[in-house]
């Protein structure tokens, strides 16, 4: 199976990152239709990486967090969760 890695980082950290978020904008919407259109966003601003293998995974995510990939997954979803917020489509 063909996976773009930064899905996976950014499903893994939309959780932490709204909850880090909310702490001081209270109020956050947490709609399906939100965390969608968050996701978009996030991932439509980070570069694809597609692995096939386990083993790929696996390398890929090692990288992702010597070169500073988790920080730029985090500022993509941060990002995004501010202009969901500023713009919700509900």
């Amino acid at each position: 199976m063909i996976v773009n890695y930064p899905e996976v980082a950014v499903r893994s950290l939309i959780g932490e990152v709204l909850d880090g978020y909310a702490n001081s904008n209270p109020g956050i919407c947490r709609c399906e239709r939100c965390l969608d259109d968050i996701m978009a966003l996030a991932l439509n601003n980070l570069p694809a990486k597609y692995v096939v293998t386990d083993q790929g995974a696996i390398i890929t995510g090692a990288v992702y967090e010597l070169i500073g990939g988790k920080a730029q997954v985090i500022a993509a979803i941060a990002s995004a969760i501010q202009r969901v917020q500023q713009n919700p489509r509900h």
